[in-house]
C-alpha cells in the first residue's frame, strides 16, 4: 500500500494542494461524510474544507448530495483523475490555438530593439520550469549533450515530456550521454526508457545537475530535493549561453564520462 505522504505528493500534480488532497484521500479512507465531520477528522478548518471540497467537486474528484447537512462521496480515482486529465487537454488544445495569433499580437506592440550578442545568464526556478527548459534545450540540439545527475531526477524526468525531446534530439543528429549515480536495476530500467544515447554509471561531484551542450548551452543546479514532489518551487537552475561557461562545464563533462562505467551490465539485470 502507498505511504499516505506519497499519495499526497502524487496528487499535487493534478492541481491538488496539501489539503485538496488530504481531503481526497480521507474521503475515499474513511467513505461519504458531511463537511463538518470530515473536517473534524481530518483536522482541518472547516471553513478551508468547504473552499477545498468545493474545489475538488469542480475538478470532478468528488460529487455532494442536496440533503441536509450535504454529504461528498469521493469519486473512484480512476474516472476523479481522467476528468482532471481531460480538462487539462482541454486547456492544452486552447493554448495551441491561441498561441500562433496571439505571438503575432505581441511581437506587433514589442518594442524594436538591437539583437545583443552578449551571452546571457537566468535563473530558471520551480519543477516544471527546470523539465521545460532542459526539454526544449535537447529538442533544439544537433549535437552531444551531457546530463549529469541524480537517478531520482531521471526517475522525475522520465514523467516529463523529456522522453519526447531526446528523441527529437537523435532524430535531429544529437546525441544524449546520461552519466548518473543510480545503480539499482529498477531505477536503471526508468532510466533506459528515458531514450538516452548512452547511459553510464559514475561517482557525481555532488547531490545536483548539469545538462551541457557541445559549444551552446549550459543548465546547471546545486543540490537538489530528492523528493518527487514535481510542483517543488525550491528547485533552481542557473541557464546560461556563456562560452566560457559551457566551454569548462563540458570539459567537467567529458572527464565524468571517461571515469564513469558503462550501464549495459546493470541495464541488462534490469530487463
Amino acid at each position: 500500500m502507498q505511504a499516505r505522504d506519497e499519495l499526497i505528493t502524487m496528487l499535487k500534480h493534478f492541481d491538488l494542494d496539501d489539503i485538496d488532497a488530504n481531503l481526497y484521500v480521507g474521503l475515499l479512507q474513511i467513505g461519504p461524510l458531511s463537511v463538518g465531520n470530515l473536517a473534524a477528522k481530518l483536522d482541518i478548518e472547516r471553513g478551508k474544507a468547504y473552499r477545498s471540497l468545493e474545489k475538488l467537486r469542480s475538478l470532478g474528484l468528488i460529487t455532494t448530495t442536496m440533503t441536509n447537512p450535504i454529504i461528498c462521496k469521493p469519486v473512484e480515482p480512476q474516472e476523479g483523475l481522467t476528468n482532471i486529465i481531460q480538462r487539462k487537454e482541454n486547456e492544452f488544445i486552447t493554448m495551441q490555438k491561441l498561441a500562433a495569433k496571439l505571438s503575432d499580437d505581441l511581437r506587433d506592440v514589442t518594442r524594436k530593439h538591437q539583437p545583443m550578442e552578449a551571452a546571457t545568464v537566468s535563473v530558471v526556478q520551480g519543477r516544471h520550469n527546470i523539465y521545460s527548459r532542459i526539454g526544449k534545450l535537447f529538442s533544439e540540439s544537433e549535437s552531444v549533450v551531457y546530463m549529469i545527475t541524480t537517478g531520482k531526477d531521471l526517475i522525475r524526468m522520465y514523467h516529463t515530456s523529456i522522453p519526447e525531446k531526446i528523441r527529437i534530439c537523435k532524430a535531429n543528429g544529437g546525441q544524449i550521454r546520461i552519466v548518473t549515480d543510480a545503480d539499482e536495476p529498477d531505477t536503471l530500467s526508468l532510466v533506459n526508457k528515458l531514450g538516452a544515447s548512452e547511459i553510464r554509471i559514475g561517482k557525481l561531484p555532488s547531490k545536483s545537475r548539469m545538462i551541457v551542450e557541445e559549444g551552446k548551452h549550459l543548465i546547471m543546479s546545486g543540490g537538489i530535493n530528492e523528493s518527487m514532489d514535481m510542483n517543488d518551487d525550491g528547485d533552481s537552475v542557473l541557464d546560461s549561453n556563456s562560452i566560457e561557461m559551457v566551454e569548462n562545464m563540458y570539459s567537467l563533462c567529458e572527464h565524468l564520462w571517461k571515469k564513469s562505467k558503462s550501464a549495459e551490465p546493470m541495464k541488462k539485470l534490469a530487463k
